[in-house]
């Protein structure tokens, strides 16, 4: 689940996925709303929306195709914030920081 308590009411679970619905509808609805105005053009949106969703193939059980794939996308969303904090986001990734933190507490 999300670090910050305050964006908890926004995150569901689905499956093997963290959903942050106020981000992901800010997110996507910014690009619908960019497209409309015609800011930017629909392919360019398409990739961008696609970013995180690809993001997801970037997981410890993936095959090596898959990893590959996902590193190359990655990079190619660098100049698109591809760094910033998914709105979708694999739930295994919130697990595994909190065994960390609840480990790093423990021998502290």
């Amino acid at each position: 689940m999300p670090d910050d308590d305050e964006d908890q009411p926004f995150v569901q679970r689905i499956g093997p996925i963290d959903v942050d619905w106020a981000r992901s509808i800010g997110f996507y609805g910014g690009l619908a709303v960019a497209v409309a105005v015609e800011m930017i053009v629909p392919e360019l949106a398409l990739f961008i929306a696609l970013v995180p969703l690809l993001k997801l193939l970037k997981r410890k059980r993936a095959s090596i195709v898959e990893k590959f794939g996902a590193a190359v996308l990655e990079g190619a969303a660098k100049p698109l914030g591809g760094d910033a904090e998914e709105a979708v986001r694999p739930a295994w990734q919130d697990d595994e920081k909190d065994a960390k933190a609840n480990g790093q507490a423990k021998a502290g």
